[in-house]
């Protein structure tokens, strides 16, 4: 395995390349094609990105556009097919949906080509498609080497859609673990979640829970943005609790780990809906790593990487995570879960673990 071509909108920021550096600390020369130009819907504004070369992995922009969702892109056909020509990688990995238009360019340039081609998914629930949709993306799975994908449930939806595909379980992105975690002393237990607000994420179950604790001394940092902001803030108000919450917005990738020494516990209250359950749990694992006791639902991905090393309490159930905080509230209970949750990530999540899972994938598939 020497060459190997990674496209995807996940690495537009550098804080989320620590996978591609450990591969190519083993020996891979990596490319990553990346949109050339993206409208955070975020943080707002756009990224303009250059080529460049660092630790070993190139950055290589691709003309883009968005396409339909806030998150699917569309490349320019001749550029991505002339990267594809000059590179000639020994494999070629999409790290996009099956049903976009990115994926299905790109498996298509890769069968041209001649090339192999693997997708990365984190879908983990079945979505209703159109029967054109359906068909179009059994064939784009049946032409591909295999398929890695973020969690079991949704390495168990790739197997039901075509069932002799090889499909492995491994994270998308790595995390960084520092030598030695440090925390800063405060006065009673300090509370973060992170993630997008809207709905799905389930922080009024949080709020709802924390309010069931109000004799107890907390304080909570809620990091992100989205359309239920007003409504989650109106949510804190009318239960007394706006003094003790603190909205920090939406933070880039490099600025969430400044937060992770300012927090004891991080509760990840995502829901079980139809059509969407959590796909990564990133987040959780991040925490992990700088030994932050993880709280989090029984819905997708969160209890596959919690596994024993945190509390896991079912979806929208204020009374059960108010229990689990109220625990977590000792610090003699929560630093056993937290020394645990750090060797877990360490030898699960780590930018190093997940890029030797995937280059034993590789080798395995390519033979």
């Amino acid at each position: 395995m020497r060459r190997v071509l990674i496209i995807s909108h996940a690495y537009l920021s550098p804080a989320n390349r620590g996978k591609l550096r450990a591969l190519a600390s083993r020996g891979v020369d990596v490319t990553v094609g990346v949109p050339q130009r993206w409208r955070d819907l975020v943080l707002g504004g756009t990224i303009e990105i250059a080529w460049e070369r660092q630790n070993g992995v190139e950055v290589f922009p691709i003309p883009a556009r968005h396409h339909g969702e806030a998150d699917a892109v569309k490349f320019g056909g001749r550029a991505l097919h002339a990267l594809l020509r000059d590179k000639r990688p020994d494999l070629v990995q999409v790290e996009e949906e099956s049903t976009t238009p990115a994926a299905q360019q790109v498996v298509r340039a890769a069968r041209y080509l001649g090339l192999p081609a693997i997708l990365f998914t984190h879908q983990n629930v079945e979505l209703p498609l159109p029967w054109l949709a359906r068909r179009r993306r059994r064939r784009m799975l049946r032409r591909i080497k295999g398929a890695i994908a973020g969690s079991g449930a949704a390495a168990a939806l790739l197997r039901r859609v075509v069932p002799d595909l090889p499909v492995a379980a491994i994270p998308q992105l790595g995390i960084h673990v520092p030598t030695e975690p440090q925390h800063m002393h405060h006065e009673g237990v300090a509370i973060g979640c992170v993630g997008r607000l809207v709905p799905e994420k389930g922080v009024d179950t949080l709020l709802q829970a924390l309010a069931e604790n109000r004799s107890h001394r907390w304080h909570l940092t809620v990091v992100g943005d989205g359309p239920d902001r007003e409504r989650l803030e109106r949510l804190a108000s009318d239960l007394r609790l706006a003094a003790r919450v603190r909205w920090a917005g939406a933070l880039p990738p490099e600025d969430v780990r400044k937060l992770w020494p300012e927090l004891d516990v991080l509760v990840l209250p995502a829901r079980a809906l139809p059509t969407w359950a959590e796909p990564a749990a990133h987040v959780v694992a991040e925490a992990m790593a700088y030994e932050v006791a993880v709280v989090g639902t029984s819905a997708g991905a969160t209890p596959e990487v919690i596994g024993d090393a945190g509390v896991v309490v079912p979806p929208d159930d204020p009374l059960a995570l108010s229990g689990a905080l109220r625990r977590l509230a000792s610090p003699d209970h929560r630093r056993p879960l937290a020394q645990a949750g750090r060797a877990r990530a360490m030898q699960l999540f780590s930018d190093d673990a997940v890029a030797e899972r995937t280059l034993t994938f590789w080798r395995d598939l390519l033979g």
